[in-house]
């Protein structure tokens, strides 16, 4: 029942309507941030918009597996992409009904209001927060998702980019066998898309997201949290014996604090 306030993000990164997707890659890349609020001058809340978002609709440019993307967005504002409604939760509101609207509506954020404006934003990484500092004791195994969407290293990027696309998730774990080695996310997708065909046919191992956190599925959630926030690693998988058992991200977590 602790209110949202407590664990919010300490400002609101927000955007103009009428900035430009230039204007918007620049915020987010200098804040270090994924998504940003859509406000107007008074502080009214317009919308939601995401780096994934904005991925969607640019130009991406890429030659090689060794380059970084070049993004290149197209002449539009801020407001021909951003999300609306946003949901939404009071600062004095306890952190359960934030856990229950991003279950409800499956979202990974909620904007934070004060009589009617927006203030910040509480996220699933917010709510990591919450479970390392309540010391939730409860184990791993009970949360977690399981069985896990998994794909081999050795598989294509194309066809790790369908595999992707069928199993509608956000992301898929990269398996030597039976060890996790890495993680191709939606993220990743969109950037390797923009790479030459005949890249396209080696292996995911050459793109995918090494930042994955494998602990036992006995650890305490608590332990999952602080490790998962210290690292910035949004999917933690749970093993045993070096064998994959299942997943948890900050959105199970949120879904763990919505039952209670």
């Amino acid at each position: 029942m602790t209110p949202v306030h407590e664990y919010m993000s300490k400002a609101l990164i927000a955007v103009r309507p009428t900035a430009s997707l230039d204007e918007l890659l620049h915020t987010l890349d200098a804040r270090d941030v994924s998504s940003a609020a859509v406000t107007d001058e008074d502080g009214t809340l317009r919308g939601v918009v995401s780096l994934t978002d904005l991925l969607r609709v640019a130009e991406i440019q890429r030659k090689s597996l060794s380059e970084a993307p070049m993004i290149r967005a197209p002449a539009r504002s801020v407001a021909s992409i951003m999300r609306s409604p946003v949901h939404t939760v009071d600062a004095s509101q306890p952190v359960r009904d934030a856990a229950v609207k991003m279950v409800a509506e499956h979202i990974h954020r909620v904007v934070v209001t004060r009589e009617g404006k927006a203030i910040a934003v509480f996220s699933t990484r917010d709510m990591m927060q919450v479970v390392l500092f309540h010391h939730i004791e409860t184990p791993l195994s009970e949360v977690m998702v399981s069985p896990v969407a998994t794909i081999d290293l050795g598989l294509s990027i194309d066809a790790a980019v369908h595999h992707l696309d069928q199993a509608k998730t956000r992301g898929l774990v990269v398996v030597d066998g039976d060890q996790p080695v890495g993680v191709f996310t939606q993220a990743d997708a969109i950037k390797a898309r923009a790479l030459p065909s005949d890249l396209r046919a080696l292996p995911v191992e050459q793109v995918m997201n090494y930042r994955i956190l494998c602990v036992p599925a006995s650890t305490p959630l608590y332990r999952v949290a602080g490790q998962a926030i210290a690292t910035r690693v949004r999917r933690i998988l749970a093993v045993d014996n070096g064998q994959l058992r299942g997943i948890i991200t900050g959105f199970d977590l949120a879904r763990f604090a919505a039952s209670l």
